[in-house]
């Protein structure tokens, strides 16, 4: 059998064949087929708005966890589910590609971590602090933190006292609730200068309640913090004196809704054989205390939106930081190194053996 090889290719010839080998793959790839439209980036389902705002219901539960514990709790729950299922998502799938990846799963929980627990928790308090410093600014001159803890200090004070014996000696109660309340500031001043400086950096950024607020001295703080209590003292004992005189009348400084409170407390207290003698008295104190109550809740109120604006100010800025500077800049190149590592030690192990 004779096999005739050809001597020679002319450039013609190369540059047909090429074409025609060009046209043959276009052919066999399905993408050119399409109009020549570029397939489409991936985008995660689960990193989108408002899918991906369940991963800050936990930090709306720190913003109002002051306010409404409960809810507070609650509100971990949907955010817990959604790490869960985008943890897992991203260990089991590489974008719309079944690939189990340990390495991939563990990236995406430290991003959840910080993303949606860390950063979004550290803005919500810096938040609360800010509003409670602004607070400064007002007539009273203290911080809401400062106000809170005055206001339950006095309100805890009244509630261990028989507040009939200083009927007509409103500055008897005054000056034993001094003495008390700067026993009470010195303890916080003292557990402030004790405690280390990390401490005091967690408390700031994570503490619910800051008593060493009501241990600083400075721009004579101490002083205002008396003021402060002797206003809400006088308007405490004149809400007492008003109902005692005439328990009919709404007292000026109580509202609507606590004043029929009162009458609902004296009525259930007469029905009780143990407190019907002093039904009344005691129905007294018990508005008083939540006249009080309502006051604290207003200071958190005030924190609690503060907490609000602060995340929502910083929310995508975190996302971004996080996924952009963290995680591409110093969490994936680690790990990589880390995997690196390992691959070698295990050929060095393995070729030693």
């Amino acid at each position: 059998m004779i096999t005739l090889t050809p001597k020679f290719t002319s450039n013609s010839a190369v540059q047909n064949f090429t074409a025609l080998d060009s046209v043959s793959n276009k052919s066999q790839d399905t993408s050119f087929e399409k109009s020549g439209k570029k397939k489409n980036p991936y985008n995660d389902p689960l990193m989108k708005w408002p899918i991906r705002g369940l991963a800050f219901t936990n930090d709306i539960g720190a913003a109002v966890m002051d306010i409404a514990p409960k809810m507070g709790t609650i509100l971990w729950y949907p955010a817990m589910m959604y790490f869960g299922a985008d943890i897992y998502d991203k260990y089991r799938n590489n974008k719309e590609t079944y690939d189990p990846n340990a390495k991939r799963g563990f990236e995406q929980a430290i991003f959840q971590a910080l993303a949606s627990v860390v950063f979004p928790i550290v803005a919500v308090h810096t938040g609360q602090k800010t509003a409670s410093v602004l607070a400064r600014q007002s007539d009273t001159k203290l911080s809401l933190q400062t106000q809170e803890e005055s206001t339950k200090f006095l309100s805890e004070f009244m509630s261990r006292r028989k507040l009939a014996k200083y009927d007509g000696k409103i500055d008897k109660f005054k000056e034993e609730f001094k003495v008390s309340l700067d026993n009470y500031i010195d303890q916080t001043t003292r557990h402030h200068q004790n405690t280390n400086f990390v401490k005091k950096f967690f408390d700031l950024v994570f503490g619910g309640r800051h008593p060493e607020e009501m241990g600083k001295e400075g721009a004579g703080r101490r002083a205002l913090i008396h003021q402060y209590t002797n206003k809400k003292i006088d308007d405490l004992f004149e809400i007492r004196a008003a109902l005692l005189n005439d328990e009919n009348k709404k007292p000026a400084k109580l509202t609507e809704k606590l004043f029929k409170e009162f009458k609902d407390l004296k009525a259930k207290y007469l029905k009780d054989s143990e407190f019907k003698a002093n039904a009344k008295d005691l129905a007294i104190k018990d508005i008083l205390h939540k006249v009080e109550m309502a006051d604290i809740f207003k200071t958190k109120m005030k924190k609690t939106i503060g907490g609000f604006v602060m995340l929502g100010l910083l929310i995508k800025p975190i996302d971004l930081f996080v996924e952009k500077i963290i995680m591409k800049k110093y969490v994936e190149p680690g790990l990589e190194h880390l995997t690196n590592v390992q691959i070698k030690n295990f050929k060095q192990k393995n070729m030693s053996s």
